[in-house]
C-alpha cells in the first residue's frame, strides 16, 4: 500500500497511512510510559477525532484491551462502567477531563500529547486472533449495560465479511457518521484500515455538517440510521446525494419504503454490539423485494430464527462473551449461537426481516403489535418527521401502543384517522406529539426515556 494514501481526513487535516503508523507507534510507547501492562484495560473517553483512532489502535498494540466510553454518559454512568471494567487508566478529551471516572489515573489529551514515549514496539502476540481487543458496553436500554468482549479475531472477521459484500479499496472514503465509541463507528475504522481506504471525520454529527462532508470529501460510503439519512436528504434540499456515494448502509432498525425510494444507494443492515457490527446486509444492486429487508447473512455468518421467533447468529465475529458475567453469557450464547433478543423472520431467499426487539414487542389484548410496523406507517404521512412507538400499561388490554410523533411543522394532524385504513384496529396507537425524539449516541431512539416520560 502507498504510505502516502490518506488514512484519515478531518477538515483540512490529512493523515497518511505512513504518518498514522508513526503516530500509533509513538502512542504505543506513551502507553508503556504510563505503565500499561499486557492485559490491562484502558478507557478512552472522547468523541470522534484523529487522536481517538491513534489511541484505539495503539492500545491493542501494547497488548492491552480498549474500553471505549460513551462521551454522552452522565458522571454516574461512566464511573459505573469504569469500575465494572476495572479501569486504572482513562485517556479523556480535554472537554471531559474535569469529570472524574474513578480510575487511578486520568490523562487528558493535552497531557497525553506532552508525554515522552517509551518503547513503541508491538507486544508479542498482540495480533493473535484469540486475544481480547475491546470491551464495548451495550446501550443498556433495559437494566445495566453489559460489556461485550470482542477479540481481535472478531474484529477482523467482521471487517472481512462486510468487505466481501461491500468491497473497499484505496481511494474509497467512508464517512465516520457514527460515534467511534459504538461498535458501528469502530467498525468503520477497521474496515477502512484493513482495505487501505480513508476514514472521513465530519465537523459535527448534524445533518448539514454530514452533507457538507459527503460532498466536500467525495465520500463513497456512509453509515447512518434511518432518521439521520432522512435529515441528510432534507439538508440536500431535495437534491440527490453526490455521485461519489456508492453505498449508504442503514442500521439501527428497518428502513422506511419512502426513504428507500428517495435514496437508491440505501441498503439496510442488521447487527449488534455482540456481533461486532453488521451481520446481514442488502446486496448492492438488489431488487426492490430484498431492499425492503435487512438483507442476507454476510459470508461466514449463520442465521436462523429460533422456535420463539428470536433471531440467532453464529460466526467468527460473534463476541467471546460478556465481561465477568457467565450467567448472561450462557443466556445469550448457546452452542455457539448468539440469541440477539430481536424478533424476525426469514424469507425464501434467506433475507432477514426484523420485526421488533423482543423487549419492544407490545402484546395488546393477546395480539402481537410490532412497533416498527406502526412507525413505518406514520412516517409515510407527509407531516411526520419521525415517530417512535412504545408499549404502555392499559387497564383493558394489558398493554397499548403509544406513538411519540415529531412533526415537520406546527399543527397536529389526525394521525389515527390516517392510520385507520392502513393498520388493524388493535395496532392503531395513541398519539403524543413531541418537539424532538430523544436519541442515544448511536442515533437510535431512546425508548427508555420515552417510556419514563409517560410514567
Amino acid at each position: 500500500m502507498n504510505g502516502e494514501v490518506p488514512a484519515v481526513l478531518a477538515g483540512d487535516e490529512s493523515v497518511s497511512y505512513a504518518a498514522l503508523e508513526a503516530r500509533v507507534r509513538e502512542a504505543t510507547g506513551k502507553l508503556r510510559a504510563l505503565g500499561v501492562a499486557e492485559g490491562a484495560r484502558v478507557g478512552l473517553w472522547a468523541g470522534n477525532a484523529i487522536e481517538w483512532i491513534v489511541i484505539a489502535l495503539a492500545v491493542p498494540r501494547a497488548g492491552a484491551v480498549l474500553v471505549p466510553l460513551n462521551a454522552r454518559l452522565a458522571d454516574a454512568e461512566v464511573r459505573w462502567q469504569a469500575a465494572r471494567a476495572g479501569l486504572r487508566l482513562v485517556i479523556a478529551e480535554d472537554a471531559l477531563a474535569a469529570r472524574a471516572t474513578g480510575a487511578e489515573r486520568q490523562v487528558c489529551f493535552a497531557e497525553w500529547r506532552s508525554l515522552a514515549p517509551g518503547n513503541g514496539d508491538p507486544a508479542p502476540g498482540h495480533d493473535d486472533p484469540s486475544r481480547d481487543a475491546a470491551i464495548l458496553f451495550t446501550s443498556g436500554t433495559t437494566g445495566r449495560p453489559k460489556g461485550a468482549v470482542l477479540t481481535r479475531g472478531n474484529q477482523l472477521a467482521s471487517a472481512r465479511a462486510s468487505g466481501a459484500v461491500l468491497p473497499l479499496a484505496p481511494g474509497d472514503r467512508w464517512l465516520a457518521s457514527l460515534p467511534f465509541f459504538h461498535v458501528g463507528g469502530l467498525g468503520i475504522v477497521h474496515r477502512c484500515l484493513l482495505a487501505g481506504a480513508t476514514v472521513v471525520l465530519p465537523s459535527a454529527f448534524g445533518a448539514e455538517a454530514l452533507a457538507r462532508a459527503i460532498e466536500g470529501h467525495a465520500v463513497t460510503h456512509v453509515s447512518v440510521v434511518d432518521a439521520t439519512l432522512r435529515r441528510i436528504l432534507e439538508a440536500q434540499g431535495g437534491r440527490p446525494l453526490p455521485p461519489s456515494v456508492r453505498a449508504v448502509v442503514v442500521g439501527g432498525g428497518p428502513v422506511s419504503p419512502a426513504l428507500l425510494a428517495a435514496c437508491p444507494q440505501a441498503m439496510a443492515s442488521y447487527g449488534l454490539t455482540e456481533s461486532c457490527a453488521m451481520a446481514t446486509l442488502v446486496r448492492p444492486g438488489a431488487g426492490e423485494a430484498q431492499r425492503r429487508t435487512a438483507g442476507q447473512a454476510l459470508p461466514g455468518v449463520d442465521l436462523r430464527i429460533g422456535s420463539d421467533g428470536v433471531i440467532e447468529l453464529r460466526g467468527p465475529m460473534v463476541m467471546r462473551g460478556y465481561l465477568d458475567d457467565p450467567e448472561a453469557t450462557a443466556a445469550s450464547l448457546r452452542d455457539g449461537w448468539l440469541r440477539t433478543g430481536d424478533l424476525g423472520e426469514l424469507d425464501d431467499d434467506g433475507c432477514l426481516r426484523v420485526l421488533s426487539r423482543r423487549d419492544d414487542l407490545i402484546i395488546s389484548g393477546g395480539e402481537n403489535v410490532y412497533p416498527a410496523e406502526i412507525e413505518h406507517a406514520l412516517r409515510e404521512h407527509p407531516a411526520v418527521a419521525d415517530a417512535v412507538v412504545v408499549g404502555v400499561p392499559d387497564e383493558q388490554w394489558g398493554e397499548a401502543a403509544l406513538a411519540f410523533v415529531e412533526l415537520r411543522a406546527p399543527g397536529e394532524p389526525d394521525l389515527r384517522a390516517y392510520l385507520a385504513p392502513r393498520l388493524a384496529r388493535y395496532k392503531i396507537p395513541r398519539i403524543a406529539f413531541i418537539d424532538a425524539i430523544p436519541r442515544l449516541a448511536n442515533g437510535k431512539p431512546d425508548r427508555a426515556a420515552l417510556k419514563s416520560a409517560r410514567r
